[in-house]
């Protein structure tokens, strides 16, 4: 037997299933449907106002002009020029004879002769000292080649000048070495130091000396 309970639940679900079609053929559930949808918004614009310009100044009114205040000028008169007195006409007198005649003025002294200028000093020689006086550099003596390969040997003796300030103004060969080559080679070597000045009484003064210079193979 079936049970009472079910079979009443599935009559009402068959009911409501028959109702609802009904509904749909007869229109009325697509009024609740357009009753559910929300109404259509309707918006209206307005067109906005234009800005308000402000009113223009207004012109500034004219000021009065004030006419310019007229100035006299006043040209002054000249003054006439003074009547200047003319000069009375001084009559000469003769030459008194008791006057008396000043002395003529004295000649003026003659002026002092100027002393006379001292003689030059004559031209002394540089005064003669000893090479170790004047602390000359050591000679840088270059032997000569040739002088080497011949075997020439010998001692030379070059007198030198210096000035004021050391430096070697003047040489010259006192004693020859025996060759010209090696001579030359002193004096070359001389010509090439240096020295410091000589002073005289705290005075730098040009001076001699002699510097000797030996040739030697060893």
């Amino acid at each position: 037997m079936f049970d009472q309970r079910f079979l009443k639940i599935t009559v009402a679900v068959l009911l409501f299933h028959v109702g609802l079609l009904y509904l749909i053929q007869s229109g009325l559930g697509r009024k609740l449907t357009e009753a559910v949808i929300a109404p259509e918004i309707i918006a209206r614009i307005i067109p906005m106002e234009p800005p308000q310009q402000p009113p223009a100044p207004e012109p500034p009114k004219p000021q009065p002009q004030t006419p310019p205040k007229q100035v006299k000028v006043v040209t002054p008169r000249p003054t006439p020029p003074k009547p200047q007195p003319t000069p009375e006409p001084v009559a000469s007198l003769p030459p008194s004879p008791t006057a008396i005649e000043a002395p003529p003025a004295p000649p003026a002294p003659p002026a002092p002769a100027e002393p006379p200028s001292p003689p030059a000093p004559a031209n002394t020689a540089p005064r003669a000292v000893g090479i170790g006086e004047i602390a000359c550099s050591p000679p840088q003596v270059t032997y000569p080649s040739q002088s080497r390969r011949m075997g020439e040997t010998g001692k030379a003796v070059v007198r030198l000048t210096t000035d004021e300030s050391g430096r070697v103004v003047k040489t010259a060969v006192v004693t020859s070495s025996g060759s010209s080559r090696l001579d030359q080679a002193a004096v070359d070597a001389v010509q090439r130091m240096r020295c410091k000045p000589y002073l005289d009484n705290g005075r730098a003064v040009a001076v001699t000396a002699q510097q000797p210079i030996n040739f030697e193979l060893n």
